[in-house]
């Protein structure tokens, strides 16, 4: 009897000491015991971490609150709460709160499809270098979505996320120069950056590769690999635009 009582007291303490290790470690660093609560998948936690930072204007907070309702992660998934999350932390200069927000207008998630209000995201969060939204608003010229096709900016936009090691970007940069898309085909160039895109893991860079080897010597495609490996050794510091 005495053990039973003894093993229920060890329970409860245990469990008293749980929660007061779990307190503290709230109060001295929210945002941290938010994030280790959310990786361990304990998004009940994280949440009650999160807001009080969140109501204080702390924007990292307010999109990792963004994210648990748009995945309904310990709340009811609530796709319009997400996106007014993510525009507070979007207007308080947050870059990822601000891509979010493009990408829902841009995909009509949780609201009806709003380019102006997509690229407007897109463009603030790109202030930051933001590569996705780099990527972002390569893909709007280039598809003509809320603004006129415009292969030039396309271009731009994709060596700019390109150099930053976006792969979607890498692949749709050496996919214009191989199309021809606003200048000459250029199956060298398009070459490099299509190996560079792979070295990223765009396996379905051999879209690329293969038809644009096709045209070259072997000692282009030799040097093109060459030049590919070079730009991705260099963090993307040396590579052709």
């Amino acid at each position: 009897m005495a053990q039973i009582i003894f093993s229920q007291f060890k329970i409860t303490f245990l469990v008293t000491l749980s929660i007061f290790s779990i307190s503290v470690a709230i109060a001295n660093d929210p945002l941290g015991a938010g994030k280790s609560a959310f990786k361990r998948g304990d998004y009940s936690l994280a949440l009650r971490a999160f807001s009080p930072l969140a109501a204080e204007g702390n924007s990292e907070a307010q999109v990792l609150i963004g994210n648990l309702y748009e995945n309904g992660l310990g709340v009811i998934k609530d796709e319009l709460v997400a996106l007014q999350w993510y525009e507070k932390a979007g207007k308080l200069g947050n870059a990822k709160g601000q891509h979010n927000a493009g990408i829902y207008y841009f995909t009509g998630k949780g609201v009806d499809i709003n380019y102006p209000a997509a690229y407007e995201w897109f463009l603030k969060a790109t202030d930051h270098d933001y590569a996705p939204s780099q990527y972002m608003l390569g893909l709007m010229y280039h598809q003509g979505h809320g603004v006129a096709v415009n292969f030039e900016r396309a271009r731009l936009w994709f060596l700019k996320a390109s150099k930053q090691g976006y792969a979607n970007a890498q692949f749709m940069y050496a996919y214009m120069i191989q199309s021809g898309e606003g200048e000459k085909s250029d199956p060298p160039r398009a070459m490099v950056w299509a190996l560079v895109a792979e070295k990223n893991g765009k396996s379905d860079s051999v879209a690329i590769t293969v038809p644009a080897s096709m045209t070259m010597t072997e000692l282009e495609v030799s040097t093109a690999e060459k030049i590919a490996q070079e730009c991705f050794l260099s963090n993307y510091q040396n590579c052709p635009d």
